[in-house]
């Protein structure tokens, strides 16, 4: 089992570099760097950011405490949610940004909905609901 979480780590830490790397010598800047579609971009819209925050719950396991106290359990889950939420209201910021200014993200935006490997498939799977439980 330890095998299998380090594997884990070991994929969660390549994808974040990956995603990294496809924005090649921009990676660091924080203006409009353009819009990916290649690398893990084809798969998620934010492989960085979500790669990252899998990374945190899969190592710290934070509902897991050593000394058994459902207190320090509820502590530490609620503070990591607090930290993907955080990546979460930045990366839908981002895309309203994106969304407003840029023809090109709009053109992703709208494929990624309907193809993509994880919003893609939520995606269908809400469309299977039956209306009004969405």
């Amino acid at each position: 089992m330890l095998w299998l979480w380090a594997a884990v780590m070991v994929a969660l830490t390549a994808i974040y570099a990956w995603a990294t790397f496809a924005f090649g010598l921009r990676f660091s800047n924080l203006t409009y760097r353009g819009v990916l579609t290649n690398g893990p971009y084809r798969f998620t819209r934010h492989p960085a950011y979500l790669s990252k925050n899998l990374f945190w719950w899969t190592s710290t396991l934070p509902f897991i405490v050593t000394n058994g106290s459902l207190t320090d359990a509820v502590r530490n889950t609620v503070l990591l949610g607090v930290v993907s939420g955080i990546y979460y209201w930045r990366a839908r910021t981002e895309e309203a940004h994106l969304l407003g200014e840029d023809a090109k993200y709009r053109e992703y935006h709208a494929w990624m909905a309907q193809n993509a490997l994880i919003t893609g498939t939520f995606g269908r799977l809400l469309a299977m609901l039956p209306k009004g439980t969405k």
